[in-house]
């Protein structure tokens, strides 16, 4: 058994060179010891531009939101609500990007289970109208920036993500009726939801209109 100095791994196979690297083994190196071929190498995640951009957003969603609230007195605090939305995508960038298996789809669960028990408590504690006017819009508008980010840093291709993407964005137009039959008190969570997934929708169909219609030709011949 060789080892190589590069990729330090041990070599079973008897060859001159790392079926890894292709740098030449030392010949004078060898050890008879049980070993797996390829040892564990944890999860290694490289500074990509989205997650700048998030930090960056983060850190001006709070300054912003301190600062509007100081200028602009209101009963809502606005703060809170920014940095409990923030530490919710945060959160779960970390989980999903730790478990990377079928991350769209587990995504999208957790919005539709997350949405469906906070209306059932809302209405159980007298509906107070905090589910769909916080809680729903938040979760989705949180769900599309991670889903966004986790496909950029995972490099998932376009069919892993997309059509579960577009299913966000259709949630997200959702708080439309809410804001028609009066089911909010504060307007604003919802309208950056709508707003936030028609442009989504829009990107998508604008910049990936040609692989999605692949897509789609790929499951009707199913």
């Amino acid at each position: 058994m060789r080892y190589c100095n590069h990729c330090k791994v041990y070599i079973k196979d008897n060859t001159n060179k790392c079926i890894l690297c292709g740098n030449t083994l030392p010949i004078e190196y060898k050890q008879n010891i049980e070993s797996p071929t390829f040892p564990y190498i944890p999860l290694f995640y490289e500074s990509h531009m989205p997650i700048k951009i998030l930090s960056f957003i983060s850190i001006s969603a709070i300054v912003i939101s301190f600062a509007i609230n100081m200028i602009f007195r209101s009963d809502v605090n606005w703060p809170l609500l920014v940095m409990l939305g923030l530490v919710s995508v945060w959160i779960g960038l970390y989980v999903i990007i730790k478990k990377r298996y079928h991350i769209p789809k587990k995504i999208i669960t957790q919005v539709i289970i997350i949405s469906l028990l906070s209306v059932f408590w809302d209405w159980k504690t007298g509906w107070r109208g905090w589910s769909t006017t916080y809680v729903i819009p938040i979760i989705i508008v949180s769900a599309m920036i991670i889903m966004y980010i986790t496909a950029k840093v995972l490099k998932l291709s376009t069919r892993d993500y997309i059509t579960y993407f577009l299913i966000a964005g259709i949630l997200g137009i959702v708080p439309v009726i809410f804001i028609l039959f009066h089911w909010v008190s504060i307007i604003y969570p919802s309208i950056i939801s709508i707003s936030v997934s028609i442009i989504s929708i829009s990107a998508i169909f604008i910049f990936k209109g040609d692989e999605i219609r692949l897509e789609l030709d790929k499951r009707m011949h199913i």
